[in-house]
C-alpha cells in the first residue's frame, strides 16, 4: 500500500484506535497515514471491496506501534463471481460483522483497551457501535463517505439500498460523532430524517497529498484515469471522443491506473480506439501512483450525471489525487467539489457527452498549462490532509 507514517511523533495521541475500512480506499486522501502517525497504537481492518486483480492482497489486519507494523494476518474473505456479488451482499456483511467482532476480542487482552472505532461505511459503524454497546470500544466516530438511494431500476439494487439506509440510520443514531464529505450528504440526511436538522456536522472531505515531483509534460499529451473502472466512471465518453481528440492531437495517450468489474469491457474498447492506451492495474503503493500520474499533463474526471449515481453524494479521491500530482483537471459537474474546482481554476468543467467541450478544454489547458497547474498545486496544498484530518478526532466527550 505504500503508508507514508514518517510524521513527527509528538503529534501522536496515546490511544488506541480501530479503523475498518475497504480495498481499495483504506488510505483514500491519507487517511491511514494520517490515523499511523497520529496514534500510538492501530488496529487496521481492510476488507475486500472489489476483485482488483493479482495484486490485491487478500482482507488482513494490520496493527501497529508507534508507526510501525508489528503484526499481520489474513482474515477469511467470500469468494463469489461477479454475477453473484449482489445476492452474495448479505452473506458477505454478515461475515465481516463476525471477523470484527471476533478479531476485536481476540486482540483485546494485547492491545486493548479499545479508545476508538471509526468507519466510512454504515454497515461498520453499525458493527462498532455493537462493540460499543456491550463495552469493547470507548467511542465511534463515522466519517460519512456515501449515500446509496433506495430508487434504482434493478429491484433487486434498490431493496438492498434500503437495508444499507437502515444501518445508516442506526450508526448515525448511535455514533458518538458523525462528520460528512460535503454539506450536500449532510443536508440530504437532514431531509430523510436521519440525523438532527437542528444540529451542525462537522464538513471534512477527501484531502489531498501534495509531493513536489518533476512534472514537465512531455510533446505528447497524457491524460490520466486513476480509479475503480466501472462505467459510471465515465470512461466511455472519451473512448466516444477518441477519433475526435486523436484528430486534433495527433500524439495523445491515455493511461489507465487501477482495476474493477468493468476492466475487460473497457479494454475491449481500448483494442479498437485510436488513442493508444496503457492499463496499469491495480497499483497497491500510494507513492508509486502518484510518481507515475505526475508524469501525465491532465487528470480526467468525467463521471456521468446520473440521479443514480452515488458518486453524486461523495467526494472525488481521483481529483484529489491527481491535484496531489500536480495535474489540472477535466471533470464534470457530478461531484458538488466541481464548484471549487472552477472557482480556483485548478481545471475546466465540462458537460459529460459535450465532446467540442471536452476538446476546447483540453487545448486550453495544454495553452496555458504553468497557469492550471500551479493553481492544482495551490489547491492541493490548501487541502492536505495534515491540514484537514485533526477534526475528525477532535471534541469527542
Amino acid at each position: 500500500m505504500g503508508y507514508n507514517n514518517q510524521i513527527k511523533t509528538m503529534k501522536r495521541q496515546k490511544k488506541t484506535i480501530i479503523y475498518v475500512n475497504f480495498s481499495p480506499y483504506e488510505n483514500t486522501g491519507g487517511i491511514a497515514d494520517y490515523i499511523l502517525s497520529h496514534f500510538s497504537t492501530v488496529i487496521l481492518f481492510i476488507f475486500n471491496f472489489h476483485r482488483l486483480g493479482k495484486k490485491q492482497e487478500r482482507s488482513r489486519i494490520e496493527i501497529y506501534r508507534m508507526g510501525r507494523l508489528v503484526e499481520k494476518c489474513y482474515i477469511f474473505q467470500t469468494v463469489f463471481a461477479p454475477k453473484w456479488a449482489l445476492v452474495s451482499l448479505s452473506i458477505r456483511s454478515f461475515i465481516i460483522f463476525l471477523q470484527i467482532v471476533y478479531h476485536t476480542l481476540r486482540y483485546k487482552s494485547k492491545y486493548g483497551p479499545y479508545d476508538i472505532y471509526f468507519s466510512v461505511n454504515a454497515f461498520t459503524v453499525w458493527s462498532g457501535n455493537i462493540l460499543k454497546k456491550i463495552g469493547i470500544v470507548k467511542k465511534t466516530i463515522f466519517w460519512v463517505w456515501d449515500y446509496y438511494p433506495p430508487q434504482h431500476p434493478n429491484i433487486m439494487i434498490s431493496f438492498i439500498r434500503w437495508i444499507y439506509w437502515q444501518f445508516d440510520k442506526e450508526a448515525s443514531k448511535n455514533a458518538d460523532k458523525i462528520i460528512f464529505l460535503n454539506k450536500r450528504l449532510e443536508k440530504l440526511h437532514k431531509q430523510i430524517g436521519i440525523v438532527s436538522k437542528k444540529h451542525s456536522y462537522p464538513i471534512v472531505g477527501i484531502g489531498t497529498n501534495y509531493i513536489p515531483l518533476k512534472n514537465k509534460p512531455n510533446k505528447d499529451v497524457h491524460l490520466a484515469f486513476l480509479g475503480t473502472i466501472k462505467k459510471s466512471q465515465g470512461l466511455d465518453f472519451i473512448f466516444d471522443s477518441s477519433k475526435m481528440l486523436q484528430k486534433t492531437f495527433p500524439t495523445i495517450h491515455l493511461d489507465i491506473f487501477g482495476d474493477g468489474p468493468d476492466e475487460s469491457y473497457y479494454r475491449q474498447l481500448a483494442k479498437q480506439c485510436l488513442i493508444p492506451t496503457k492499463f496499469y492495474g491495480y497499483i497497491p503503493n500510494c507513492r508509486t501512483v502518484n510518481t507515475l500520474i505526475a508524469k501525465c499533463s491532465v487528470g480526467i474526471a468525467t463521471y456521468i450525471p446520473d440521479k443514480e449515481n452515488v458518486s453524486y453524494f461523495g467526494d472525488p479521491s481521483k481529483i484529489k489525487a491527481y491535484l496531489s500530482a500536480g495535474l489540472p483537471v477535466i471533470t464534470t459537474d457530478v461531484f458538488e467539489f466541481h464548484k471549487i474546482i472552477k472557482d480556483t481554476e485548478s481545471g475546466i468543467v465540462i458537460t459529460y457527452g459535450d465532446m467540442h467541450g471536452l476538446i476546447k478544454s483540453l487545448r486550453h489547458i495544454l495553452q496555458h498549462y504553468s497557469h492550471y497547474q500551479s493553481r492544482a498545486i495551490r489547491l492541493a496544498k490548501q487541502l492536505h490532509y495534515e491540514k484537514i484530518y485533526p477534526s475528525l478526532f477532535t471534541s469527542l466527550k
